[in-house]
């Protein structure tokens, strides 16, 4: 381990902590507010960084702290991550005690952590959880601003499985997903309301341990094995018909522009989530259909400060 070790990340991450509290509060309302994203391995840094140049090019007031698994992040990795003013966050991995599930993809074992945010009570007073493999085109900041201040809201999913993924539910169909049903007001409106859930990769919510120790309990009480996607599936259930519907422009999942073409809108999409491949990993066959929209990921990752106007 080099000089930079675990412990000086602990130090520094719980000083930079304190610096927070005091210095991004906003002094008006007595409010803190933050973006949140979860890093476990080193497969994703090259998507946090983009995410958070992103952030910083669409100029956010607000911090970016990064939840962070330290025996399994590497030391250059976390240092990469310091040099981009993310703040870090040390957290133990979460997984169920009795884990039975069936997941789409074996890379989703880890996503249980992102429940971990709702612990972040001395980070924020309300934040928005934000996967690493997403990117801002405009700012978000008003998300934090909603009128009837919700305690949990997230963008509808899409269900169309455009690529017909094999490990996707079995309903995941065209005809079956609401936004086809908003857009043809002509079909029956008969639907398998399963369908009817939020996409987890992104969420506004606030945090608070009695929740978190809520979710803890049903983690260890509740039939896992349905799930697909760990984290999204248990939360549709634990938000169940009480979570806020955000506008799909706050999470556009890069496959909208297969399915719904309509919605594609680059001057209006203000997040493009890269589901599925990731644009990183060039070499992935599944980024054939997607030059367009990876090079806007591309231009993300490859801004800097010094290149704003």
């Amino acid at each position: 381990m080099n000089s930079f070790g675990a412990g000086s990340v602990i130090v520094f991450a719980v000083v930079i902590g304190i610096y927070y509290q005091q210095y991004f509060r906003d002094e008006t309302r007595n409010v803190r507010h933050a973006w949140l994203t979860l890093l476990t391995n080193d497969e994703y840094v090259s998507g946090l960084l983009a995410l958070a140049r992103s952030l910083k090019r669409a100029n956010t007031s607000y911090p970016l702290v990064v939840m962070i698994t330290l025996d399994s992040v590497s030391q250059e990795s976390q240092q990469s991550i310091l040099n981009e003013g993310c703040l870090l966050r040390p957290i133990e991995g979460l997984f169920p005690e009795h884990d039975k599930t069936n997941l789409a993809f074996e890379r989703f074992t880890h996503s249980w952590t992102k429940l971990r945010a709702f612990q972040m009570i001395d980070i924020c007073d309300k934040c928005v959880f934000m996967d690493a493999d997403m990117i801002v085109l405009h700012n978000i900041d008003e998300l934090f601003e909603l009128e009837d201040n919700p305690n949990f809201a997230a963008v509808q999913t899409c269900i169309c499985n455009p690529d017909n993924t094999s490990s996707y539910p079995d309903y995941w169909k065209p005809h079956q997903c609401p936004y086809t049903h908003e857009q043809h007001s002509h079909l029956p409106s008969e639907v398998d309301v399963r369908g009817n859930m939020f996409n987890s990769g992104l969420f506004l919510f606030r945090p608070n341990q009695t929740v978190f120790e809520e979710m803890i309990v049903a983690l260890g009480t509740w039939d896992l094995s349905s799930y697909k996607f760990p984290d999204q599936d248990f939360l549709n259930k634990f938000y169940h018909n009480t979570w806020r519907r955000l506008p799909y422009v706050y999470n556009s999942l890069k496959t909208f522009s297969k399915t719904h073409p309509y919605l594609w809108d680059e001057t209006r999409i203000k997040v493009i989530h890269y589901i599925l491949a990731k644009p990183w990993n060039k070499a992935d066959p599944g980024n054939a259909d997607y030059d367009k929209i990876n090079r806007l990921w591309q231009q993300a990752y490859d801004w800097r400060m010094e290149t704003r106007p």
